[in-house]
């Protein structure tokens, strides 16, 4: 099947956090090593289904705290 990972900047948050506010999207991921994000869509996915994910993707990073200056 599909299978991408995602690595999530961690003054964002865990991947635990953001996989939490995902699935209050709709959005389904596993986290993994802590600030990676797995995500495993199925074979017959449809662009406009990838694109609604990735527009909540976008949302829930937008939305996420900043916990700490990044260089």
């Amino acid at each position: 099947g599909l299978w991408a990972g995602v690595d999530i900047d961690p003054v964002h948050g865990t991947g635990k956090q953001i996989s939490l506010k995902l699935a209050e999207r709709g959005v389904l991921v596993k986290d993994t090593h802590g600030s990676t994000l797995r995500l495993a869509p199925p074979l017959v996915v449809t662009e406009s289904e990838i694109d609604w994910a990735m527009d909540r993707f976008a949302a829930t990073l937008r939305q996420a705290p900043v916990t700490a200056d990044h260089d």
